[in-house]
């Protein structure tokens, strides 16, 4: 016989970044109920790439500095083709923003370090997403948002996280 189980929200946040964020952190508590049967975490922020022209001129200003410094140990002709290779790629500059879970004792229980601007997570005591692990001990938990590159003028994230529960706990 399965159990009957509710779900509830435990945190929704949205929050704006901008450029100063740049390679910052954020911390957000939130209570994980006794019983509790699952964690939900979803996180999306957009925009996840600037323009293609900004990007172009982000990337120039990277390597004009970084050839520089790698003509002194290499040589010229060598950091040249190095910085010719990397502007002919077009690489376009994507903000960067992951979470990372720590539980009511201080253990830390994972991170999401993927490239997608939308992910779904979970944590059951027995499995979890990629990155993430269970057990579930009740009490209060930290998400750390951290923002590893933040590139657009504003980057808007939004975080919920949500639990699933024994509706009658023994």
């Amino acid at each position: 016989m399965t159990q009957a189980t509710r779900k509830t929200g435990l945190l929704a946040v949205r929050v704006v970044l901008t450029r100063a964020d740049h390679q910052t952190h954020r911390r957000f508590s939130f209570e994980v109920p006794a019983a509790c049967r699952r964690l939900d975490v979803q996180i999306r922020y957009s925009p996840k790439f600037i323009s293609t022209e900004a990007s172009d001129r982000l990337v120039q200003q990277a390597v004009s500095g970084q050839s520089e410094m790698f003509a002194s140990r290499v040589g010229p002709a060598l950091a040249q083709r190095w910085a010719a290779d990397f502007l002919d790629a077009r690489l376009r500059v994507p903000n960067l923003v992951t979470i990372s879970l720590d539980d009511a004792t201080g253990t830390y229980r994972g991170a999401a370090h993927r490239h997608s601007p939308e992910q779904e997570l979970w944590l059951r005591p027995d499995q979890a997403s990629p990155g993430l692990v269970g057990p579930l001990p009740p009490g209060r938990w930290t998400l750390t948002l951290t923002a590893h590159t933040v590139v657009s003028d504003q980057c808007v994230v939004d975080i919920q996280i949500g639990a699933e529960t024994a509706s009658n706990p023994s």
